[in-house]
């Protein structure tokens, strides 16, 4: 393509390789087998994640657990919120997707083309985690499972180079640019980009601000160690994810913690998600669980617009800086005033998102509501040195007087006494 390669930030980007030779990807973890239905197998520990043979898994995601779901649905399940997933395409006959989808975009070319068209598993997996609805013998569920995909391709098939029609070039600047911003124009809430790029500071900036100005927020990659290039140095920068206005996501292990081989650890990280295998949708229109081994900033991003969907739907009138801010200020940490560069502000809580209130005095990010204020100046005090007439001297020189008085006159008075004693002895 005529455009420079960006990183996109998940090792799923390694599957859409394996997909475009015609192999598998294999399910990372292992799930417990149960009698399969008459239209899906069920995934277990030996079995793979293969394009056109539906599988599903059906033990419950331990995201719900993890991240205390729960809680959260009971408060929020997105209803009424648009999430663009500026990717690969989404397949459109995932049975977790489906009634899911809004009309999409394709970024490059004639625009015309269906955004689900030519698909790829990177894309379906991200929308099933923000936003998959169960089904019967499944555990997938997305983070808001009443929430609305909108498809926005911003990979380009190649089939003119004599390969499989789910070959993707890696997106341009102007593809994943021009997605955001027709995204934004049309409707979404929250638009997930599941990639970071370290070049075209002022592109990405334009196209944030335009979603910001839009009531969009831009939720992306804080980067991915595993699909970089080994021999290159670490980027200095990550957009659109470390832009004013955007949040940059990390990911963590299952466990919740940080591994420096997956993830990429900078001031530019402002929060963190579960990477790490992740039951999602699949382009065999069932479900693959991805990255057994490493954390995935792609889904951990996913995650993230997710919690933002359910923010979004329960406080439509406020702005994406304060959906961004209910995020960050109420993700678990260690040291609430504290962030790292590792994990931001720390990972994601959904349910204490939407219980969050704002006084303006919690630890942690700045408020988006009460912003800090600017401590005043202590008032400069002149001091004078001539010394002031004391208005009391008088008063306290007849006093001072009157006990001198009154002293020599006892004095006087016992010297006389001893006189008149002697004489009369005498």
């Amino acid at each position: 393509m005529r455009a420079r390669a960006l990183r996109c930030a998940a090792a799923a980007v390694g599957i859409l390789a394996v997909l475009a030779a015609g192999g598998t990807s294999t399910a990372a973890e292992a799930i417990a087998t149960s009698p399969a239905t008459a239209s899906s197998a069920v995934i277990d520990a030996d079995q793979q994640c293969t394009p056109g043979q539906r599988l599903l898994t059906p033990a419950p995601s331990y995201l719900i657990k993890r991240l205390g779901l729960d809680e959260a649905w009971s408060l929020s399940r997105g209803s009424g919120v648009t999430v663009a997933v500026v990717d690969s395409g989404v397949d459109r006959d995932n049975v977790h997707l489906q009634g899911a989808l809004v009309p999409g975009f394709t970024s490059f070319g004639d625009s015309s083309v269906p955004a689900d068209d030519d698909v790829a598993a990177h894309g379906t997996a991200v929308a099933g985690l923000i936003a998959g609805r169960r089904v019967e013998g499944s555990g997938v569920v997305g983070i808001a499972p009443e929430a609305r995909i909108m498809p926005v391709r911003a990979f380009e098939s190649a089939p003119e180079s004599g390969q499989s029609s789910r070959d993707l070039v890696a997106p341009s600047v102007s593809s994943i640019v021009s997605g955001i911003r027709w995204a934004a124009d049309h409707g979404a809430k929250i638009i997930n980009v599941s990639l970071s790029d370290a070049q075209s500071l002022d592109a990405y900036r334009a196209a944030v601000d335009h979603a910001r100005s839009r009531g969009a927020l831009v939720i992306a990659s804080a980067g991915n160690r595993r699909t970089a290039n080994a021999d290159a140095p670490d980027p200095e920068h990550f957009y659109p994810g470390e832009l004013p206005g955007a949040l940059a996501v990390a990911a963590v292990m299952k466990d919740g913690s940080w591994n420096a081989d997956s993830s990429f650890a900078g001031e530019h990280v402002d929060i963190a998600a579960p990477g790490q295998a992740m039951p999602s949708a699949y382009i065999s229109g069932g479900d693959c669980v991805f990255n057994g081994d490493s954390a995935s900033s792609s889904y951990a991003t996913a995650v993230v617009s997710g919690a933002a969907a359910l923010v979004a739907s329960r406080f439509p009138q406020e702005s994406p800086d304060q959906w961004a801010f209910r995020l960050t200020q109420s993700a678990m940490r260690v040291a609430p005033a504290e962030r790292s560069d590792t994990v931001g502000w720390g990972e994601v809580r959904p349910a204490d998102a939407l219980a969050l209130v704002d006084d303006g005095m919690l630890p942690g990010p700045p408020s988006a509501m009460h912003p800090a204020q600017t401590p005043e100046p202590p008032t400069a005090q002149t001091i004078d040195l001539d010394p002031v007439d004391d208005p009391l001297a008088p008063a306290r020189a007849i006093v001072g007087w009157g006990f001198g008085a009154g002293a020599a006159i006892s004095v006087i008075l016992l010297l006389m006494s001893r006189v008149r004693a002697r004489r009369l002895r005498a």
